[in-house]
């Protein structure tokens, strides 16, 4: 059974491109380019096998900060270590096993004579693309250690733009699900009671309290089914919320949401532009840079994007491709076209990144400033209905023995 494998190789001019071949395995796919004149850097299952490899490799992965250990190495190569002498010193300082058996196995490949991005893409899942892609530039230009140290800023910058949209959205939703549980308690342990009371005083009671008494008698009798029915709504909730931050809310639905949807794809689209950024600056080409980024956009987009480099193969500006795409706005479509005339691609990426994250942080501030008011006031309002409904029958009590 054969498998489509992504390769990016190196042909005898000296140039770097990517080839897709089918094979029988890695193996085969590395001997066929081989035989064809070219010098592979990394052999990787494309499309649904890499998802596979990459879950199977998410406990490894997880394991080794990538981050930490691209600022570290580039430190050391810095000081004038060579690649395998700061792998060997980056291996001795590890304390995990884990961790020093991964750093120990890019030491071994390394030692064979493969360059570090054929030693990186040799593990597929366990080292990131643009971390293999970024390698294998610099490994032409001669400044590795400034391309690791570029991808390792880079990944902190996106990481302080995540923590800061999700510390937005950590009050309101400790504030909703505070409200929620006050809720769910109200009406399945004191409304129960509050109807036992009531109903023995043959009081007639308005109908908003009737019906509130009625789901107090319902609450009483069926105690365990409401018990089973809320813990299974919990699991699902919570399983829902586990696929999205796994999936980093990529699914179409998530777009469709009133607020969170548009906050959302500017935080992909900030993503998108600074990595691609990055990824130009180190030497690899606009389209592939892009297609190396599609990883971050969310389904639509990612389609989007497709779309678009369908139309640059075809000949059309970036520019146009993108912003005709949906992936770019009048501002972000003006400075590419500029870039186009000036050849600063990459500086004017990064600007649009960070014109993007200003308008994300912006919008994210705004949305809470306007979000966690609103939600307080209807939390407010049913938990104060609950309590007035409750309360009436024993105000009209309380009347009548007047």
């Amino acid at each position: 059974m054969s498998m489509t494998f992504e390769l990016v190789v190196r042909s005898v001019a000296g140039a770097v491109q990517t080839l897709a071949l089918s094979a029988a395995d890695a193996a085969d796919a590395r001997s066929r380019a081989t035989r064809e004149g070219f010098q592979v850097l990394t052999c990787a299952p494309s499309a649904a096998a890499s998802t596979r490899s990459a879950r199977a490799s998410a406990q490894a992965r997880r394991g080794l900060d990538i981050t930490t250990f691209s600022y570290e190495l580039a430190s050391l190569l810095s000081a004038g270590l060579s690649v395998l002498e700061g792998l060997r010193t980056l291996a001795a300082k590890e304390t995990v096993a884990a961790r020093r058996a991964m750093v120990s196995d890019l030491i071994q490949d390394v030692s064979h004579g493969l360059p570090l991005s054929g030693a990186l893409g040799k593990h597929p899942g366990r080292y990131p693309p643009l971390l293999i892609a970024t390698v294998s530039a610099s490994e032409q230009t001669g400044d590795l250690s400034l391309s690791l140290r570029r991808y390792a800023e880079h990944q902190q910058s996106l990481r302080a733009l995540r923590d800061k949209v999700v510390g937005a959205a950590i009050y309101p939703a400790l504030l909703l699900g505070v409200g929620l549980l006050v809720v769910v308690f109200l009406l399945t342990v004191v409304v129960p009671k509050f109807a036992v009371l009531i109903e023995s005083t043959r009081k007639e009671l308005p109908w908003s309290s009737q019906l509130m008494m009625s789901w107090g008698r319902f609450a009483a009798g069926h105690a365990w089914e409401i018990a089973v029915g809320a813990l299974v709504v919990a699991i699902a909730a919570v399983t829902v919320a586990r696929r999205v931050l796994r999936d980093g809310a990529k699914a179409r639905w998530v777009d469709a949401l009133p607020f969170v949807g548009s906050t959302v794809r500017k935080f992909r689209h900030a993503q998108l532009y600074r990595t691609t950024g990055m990824l130009v600056r180190g030497g690899i080409a606009a389209p592939r840079a892009l297609q190396l980024s599609s990883s971050l956009l969310g389904d639509a987009d990612a389609a989007r994007l497709a779309a678009a480099l369908r139309m640059i193969q075809e000949g059309r500006g970036l520019s146009g491709a993108l912003h005709d795409a949906g992936l770019a706005d009048p501002v972000a479509g003006s400075m590419l076209a500029v870039a186009e005339r000036t050849g600063a691609l990459a500086e004017i990426l990064e600007r649009i990144a960070q014109f993007n994250e200003s308008s994300l942080q912006r919008s994210v501030e705004l949305t809470s400033r306007l979000f966690e008011p609103v939600l307080m006031i209807v939390i407010g309002l049913v938990i104060g209905a609950i309590v007035v409904l409750m309360y009436l029958p024993i105000f009209d009590l309380a009347s009548s023995l007047q």
